[in-house]
């Protein structure tokens, strides 16, 4: 084999190496992120736990704000894809709308819940500039918009109203997660008092 025809299957195995290490970068940055926060979590932590170089990091990643942005987007699409492939299962809107308030009552009373990770990073970075916020409000927003079809689906007397009930009922839920979590606290009890909100403003 000469040179020439060998330098593109290095250069392809190099690659492949940069992409499996930002891979194992962005897991242990995400894990990071989620369990000790932000702002706690240096550079100099991630690297060491991911067995890489800085170097290695800010080739896959320009800074620790991009790194931060595609946490979020991540636990973003995966939100919206657990959800989706949940409410496939019913038809219905009123069946929907249990599952998605369900799935979220349970998730937010499990214990050693950690809360949402959007409120935990707007908690952290106020600054509006900052650029993961565009990822935290189209992932409310989204949720809202949704809450707003199924409301208008059951067709509730005042589905805007009864959307945005639901919807503060979710973050209450996922607040109080942090304070007085598990399965005795009040997360526990968001099934019950989304299905009274649906049953007094949806038609009969």
């Amino acid at each position: 084999m000469s040179k020439a025809s060998g330098r593109p299957a290095k250069a392809a195995v190099r690659a492949t190496g940069e992409k499996r290490a930002g891979a194992k970068i962005f897991e242990v940055a995400a894990d990071l992120f989620y369990r000790e926060s932000i702002r706690s979590v240096g550079v100099e932590t991630i690297v060491k736990q991911a067995g890489v170089s800085k170097i290695t990091l800010y080739r896959n990643f320009e800074s620790k704000d991009d790194l931060i942005v595609a946490y979020l987007e991540n636990r973003n699409a995966e939100y919206w894809h657990t959800l989706d492939r949940l409410m496939a299962r019913e038809r219905g809107p009123r069946a929907q709308l249990r599952l998605l308030i369900d799935y979220i009552a349970d998730r937010a009373s499990t214990p050693g819940y950690r809360g949402c990770p959007f409120i935990n990073y707007a908690a952290e970075f106020p600054d509006a500039s900052h650029p993961g916020h565009r990822v935290v409000a189209a992932n409310k927003q989204e949720m809202r918009q949704r809450l707003l079809s199924l409301a208008e689906a059951v067709k509730a007397k005042r589905p805007a109203q009864l959307a945005d009930a639901i919807f503060l009922l979710i973050e209450g839920a996922y607040a109080s997660s942090q304070t007085l979590g598990g399965r005795k606290g009040p997360a526990a009890n968001l099934s019950w008092a989304a299905k009274a909100l649906v049953e007094s403003h949806a038609a009969n």
